[in-house]
């Protein structure tokens, strides 16, 4: 039952990874003034930030606890139902989210630059995500450390969140302009005990022991710079530094924890690169809050390809550890992703190094070099997608999904990143309102042709779905237009749907049978 939610889900999350790669890249393009659309690169960066933050990665990671209490054959119906709803309520803040910040919502936040709104479908995610929880560990009869913990962290999740970001007095707003040492620890901390459930994950051993004070003095310094900065005074950048200085601490913690858990590296390659990578950017991000360093690198390339190597790399490569014993991933794939993050991040810091006037290499230079391994990057992961899930166009009607997913899904995106030029070449004017909602209109019928093709056996009553869903559009579209609310591109959809529809329904009478 959990392979099979892994696996489907695993399906849909991925497609963020591509779309959050596909905007990096543009982003990168448009800063070599090689594209040009509706979107500014301010948006465009956002959204490359924010997909990859808060798409593939967490999702997956979400699912390390119960990879867990299937490694103890625990099993729960209700548990995987919540389980579900939990990806569901998520995929529907990721949508909230994109669409906010394609009009330019932004708070001007590195990490959380959406609306802060949005924090409130995260926290009833989060309420879907604990009953699933605890409806697996009632089985336990004396539940495990590893358990008490993670369900105190499941539990406070919600209110922490909705605190840390709020726009007034939450303390991501007060480290807009850092320092921010307190963040990077209170961050780390929390992927530090998402290294310790992965490491005991892989482990066959069954405990891990390590020194406890390396965990618990910072997790204690980062609960005081809470209190501290919200109700006292803001950090001083000694105290911030010192906050910073404090993550060399979880470096020998993992070391303990690798070495005790008896794992090999050939085995957990994931998992290991994961964690060099973690414990790279530990040691350089102590380097370079060093005062000196710190003017001359702060908000500069060099930090995006610090970032490039803690996301891209550390974080991604966590979440792929979790599941590889549920998902086949060739490790060719693990090589050439490695080695074009590594590549991105190393141009990215060469670049810094040019805007902190210590080599006299162009910015413009190193951007092409990054537009060239991103655009390698997109490549591979795009052949790995429909490599790992191929589609069987095996009747009538998976070919009907596939036109669907082509022509509005795929439709959608290229209106959506190429829509001024398209438009002034077919001279119509374009409107950012109303047109920008048939985008997303568009794109929410190609990803349901799409779900048709990963679920073969919802296919009819799908298609059925999208059939009803055009021609109800179909029929208000041709109403604007002959009220004149609308120009000619109303007639279009309405043709366009109504054929759509009509082509379903002359199917050997497919509709007629299912009702």
């Amino acid at each position: 039952m959990l392979k099979d939610i892994i696996s489907y889900h695993f399906r849909i999350s991925f497609l963020f990874i591509i779309f959050g790669v596909l905007f990096g890249l543009l982003y990168s393009l448009q800063l070599l003034s090689l594209y040009g659309n509706i979107l500014t690169p301010t948006d465009v960066r956002s959204l490359h930030i924010s997909i990859m933050l808060y798409g593939f990665a967490p999702l997956i990671l979400s699912i390390l606890p119960f990879a867990l209490f299937h490694k103890d054959n625990l099993d729960s119906y209700k548990g995987n139902n919540y389980l579900k709803t939990y990806f569901i309520t998520w995929y529907i803040f990721i949508i909230f989210m994109i669409f906010s910040l394609i009009f330019g919502n932004t708070r001007g936040l590195a990490f959380y630059d959406f609306p802060y709104e949005l924090n409130i479908i995260l926290a009833l995610a989060g309420i879907f995500y604990l009953l699933a929880i605890l409806h697996y560990i009632k089985q336990y009869k004396v539940k495990p450390l590893w358990v008490k913990i993670s369900l105190f962290v499941v539990v406070i999740a919600p209110l922490v969140l909705l605190i840390l970001m709020n726009p007034s007095y939450g303390q991501v707003q007060y480290t807009v302009s850092g320092p921010h040492g307190d963040n990077t620890l209170g961050m780390s901390l929390f992927l530090v005990l998402l290294y310790y459930l992965s490491i005991k994950l892989a482990s066959k051993e069954k405990n891990i022991y390590a020194n406890s004070l390396l965990w618990i003095i910072p997790l204690g310094f980062y609960s005081m710079s809470i209190l501290y900065r919200n109700f006292i005074d803001h950090l001083s950048y000694n105290q911030e530094w010192f906050l910073q200085y404090l993550t060399l601490l979880y470096i020998p913690l993992l070391y303990f924890w690798f070495k005790n858990a008896k794992l090999k590296i050939k085995e957990n390659l994931f998992l290991f690169i994961s964690i060099i990578s973690f414990v790279f950017i530990d040691i350089e991000g102590n380097i370079l809050f060093i005062p000196e360093l710190h003017t001359l690198f702060h908000r500069n390339d060099l930090i995006i390809g610090h970032a490039h190597i803690a996301v891209g790399i550390s974080f991604l490569f966590l979440s792929f550890s979790i599941i590889k014993d549920y998902i086949n991933i060739d490790k060719k794939y693990i090589l050439i992703w490695t080695l074009l993050l590594t590549l991105i991040g190393i141009v990215l810091s060469l670049s810094g190094f040019y805007q902190a006037d210590l080599i006299n290499v162009d910015t413009r230079v190193w951007w092409k070099f990054r537009s060239l391994f991103g655009l390698l990057f997109f490549i591979s992961i795009l052949i790995f997608y429909f490599k790992s899930f191929k589609i069987k166009i095996s009747n009538k009607l998976s070919l009907y999904h596939l036109i669907g997913f082509l022509s509005d899904g795929l439709g959608a995106i290229i209106l959506i990143l190429f829509a001024k030029p398209i438009y002034l070449f077919l001279n119509f004017q374009f409107d950012f309102g109303y047109q920008v909602i048939i985008f997303g209109f568009m794109l929410g019928l190609g990803i349901t042709h799409l779900l048709a093709l990963i679920k073969v056996e919802y296919q009819n009553i799908l298609a059925i779905t999208t059939t009803i869903t055009r021609i109800i559009v179909a029929s208000l579209f041709f109403a604007l237009y002959k009220a004149q609310y609308i120009d000619t591109m109303g007639l279009i959809v309405t043709i366009y749907d109504l054929s759509f529809a009509f082509i379903f329904i002359s199917m050997k009478n497919a509709f007629y049978k299912q009702v």
